[in-house]
């Protein structure tokens, strides 16, 4: 497996109506380059994990998801 040529690493806490627009810019942003976007979700209570999987599911595969199991803060 090799390293992807961009990294975007998002810290997200309860943002789940703000994931699937945000990741498909970020997918606009870097088509045609070997990209990833990694979401890092802090303990959110909202779905945010959720809707991180579903636009994974729903076409961006560059997605990665790492869930803090409380909120960790900055």
């Amino acid at each position: 497996m090799s390293r992807p040529e961009v990294s975007v690493v998002i810290p997200v806490c309860n943002e789940a109506e703000n994931v699937g627009p945000l990741a498909a810019e970020v997918a606009r942003a870097l088509a045609g380059r070997d990209f990833e976007i990694l979401f890092i979700d802090d303990g959110s209570t909202d779905g945010t994990a959720e809707a991180v999987r579903a636009s994974r599911a729903g076409g961006i595969p560059q997605i990665r998801l790492l869930r803090h199991s409380f909120r960790s803060g900055q």
